[in-house]
């Protein structure tokens, strides 16, 4: 059983969401237990067995993976399509999941209310710099008043270090970072998802309080470098 993390979202009836938790799986050593990556390291067998297991065990057919790279890039899914090269993705085909992996980053799912549109975003500094959530609701055909977000768990502002050059890449946002002893910065990249949502008017946004860094629950890069990464993925119901 691949074990969920549990956290209340409003969703309309016909959708289902799933973050996971690495306490369950068939991945191993530095992978343990839930990884969904093919591109770490870890045995293909293994994140193959996570994948399925998670289908079989949420009743979901298709899941439309992304070959993220900290891009803007966004793709509408009309058919089923995997490893997808973008950093979001959005659908209205009710056969298809969506799915973002992450072990740091944040990873945003997306419907509305009449639950008619799913989809999720890979928001890194890198993302947020390249404005990967304003041209992800931009490019949906629909008043933003109608979106419902969820921000799943991400690396916290206390242990997400930066320097100067970062910092110098957002000067509309000066106030999310903080210096610090070493003359670095630490960044809040959940706190800026959130000001740009609000911004676009998205106001029905549910944040995940949880840090990856201090949650071993959680794969992260910064933790351990070489890891796994956790799944988010929604769907529509069958």
């Amino acid at each position: 059983m691949i074990k969920k993390y549990n956290i209340s979202w409003s969703v309309p009836k016909n959708i289902s969401f799933f973050i996971s938790l690495n306490e369950k799986g068939y991945s191993k050593g530095r992978y343990k237990h839930a990884n969904f990556s093919y591109s770490v390291g870890d045995s293909y067998y293994a994140v193959t067995e996570n994948i399925n297991k998670l289908k079989k065990e949420n009743n979901i057919d298709k899941i439309s993976f992304m070959n993220q790279s900290h891009t803007n890039k966004i793709k509408k899914i009309i058919y089923y399509k995997n490893n997808i090269k973008s950093d979001a993705i959005y659908t209205s085909n009710s056969n298809i999941s969506c799915a973002v992996m992450t072990a740091d980053c944040i990873p945003i799912l997306v419907t509305n209310i009449s639950g008619s549109i799913i989809g999720c975003i890979h928001a890194g500094w890198r993302g947020l710099k390249l404005n990967i959530i304003q041209n992800f609701f931009g490019s949906i055909q629909e008043d933003n008043v109608n979106f419902k977000v969820l921000i799943g768990p991400c690396i916290s502002k206390r242990r997400y270090e930066v320097d100067d050059k970062v910092f110098r890449e957002f000067p509309n946002y000066k106030k999310f970072f903080s210096k610090n002893k070493y003359g670095k910065y630490n960044m809040d990249i959940r706190s800026i998802a959130c000001d740009i949502l609000s911004q676009l008017g998205i106001t029905d946004v549910t944040i995940s309080p949880s840090c990856t860094y201090e949650d071993r629950r959680f794969y992260s890069y910064r933790r351990n470098k070489i890891t796994g990464r956790f799944i988010s993925a929604i769907w529509f119901n069958r």
